[in-house]
C-alpha cells in the first residue's frame, strides 16, 4: 500500500524509533522524497520517548496531484546512517470539486400540422358581360344656314351633309 501525501494540506509524519547504542539527541532524522524528476529532503525531529515527526508542506508547489514515487527515512546516529524504513507513495487531494456538465438543451419551437379532407367545390360558371353599347346623346344642333352662292343651286345644312356623307 502506497503512503499518501496530500496537495492541500500540511502532512504530518509519525512513527517510534528505537535506538540502541547511542542516545536519541545525538541522532537526527529526515524523510526523502524521490520523484523520476526531483528528490525532496525534510528534516524532522526525535523526542526523549522516541517519537520521531517529519513535516511535509503542501506540495501543491513541488509536487502536483497524480505524482507517484518512492519515500524513504534517514536516521543518522553517530555518523552511522540508517534507512528503518521506506515506501511507495502517492500524491492526492484531500478536498475535490467535480463538475459535471449536462448537455446543453435548446428548446426548440415546435410546429403543429393537421391536414384536412379535401372537398370538392361545385364547379361555378363564368359569366362573362358583354359590355353595353354607350348611347351618346346628342345635343340639338342649330341650323346654321350658309349663305347662298349665286352660282351654286343647292343648299344643304351641315346635318343632312354628314348624313349623306355617311350614307344615310
Amino acid at each position: 500500500m502506497a503512503y499518501n501525501l496530500y496537495t492541500d494540506k500540511a502532512n504530518k509524519f509519525n512513527c517510534n524509533i528505537e535506538i540502541e547504542g547511542t542516545s536519541l539527541a545525538k541522532s537526527k532524522v529526515r524523510l526523502v522524497v524521490e520523484t523520476d524528476e526531483m528528490s525532496y529532503m525534510f528534516n524532522g525531529f526525535i523526542e526523549n520517548t522516541g517519537l520521531c515527526e517529519v513535516t511535509i508542506p503542501k506540495t501543491k508547489n513541488f509536487l502536483p496531484e497524480g505524482t507517484k514515487g518512492n519515500m524513504k527515512l534517514e536516521v543518522i546516529a553517530d555518523d552511522v546512517y540508517f534507512e528503518p524504513w521506506s515506501s511507495d507513495f502517492q500524491v492526492k487531494a484531500t478536498k475535490k470539486v467535480n463538475v459535471v456538465v449536462q448537455e446543453q438543451v435548446e428548446e426548440k419551437p415546435t410546429m403543429k400540422v393537421q391536414v384536412f379532407e379535401q372537398k370538392e367545390e361545385p364547379k361555378k360558371e363564368v359569366v362573362v358581360e358583354k359590355p353595353k353599347p354607350v348611347i351618346e346623346e346628342s345635343k340639338p344642333v342649330k341650323r346654321v344656314e350658309t349663305p347662298k352662292k349665286k352660282d351654286s343651286g343647292v343648299t344643304m345644312t351641315k346635318e343632312e351633309f354628314l348624313r349623306k356623307l355617311m350614307g344615310k
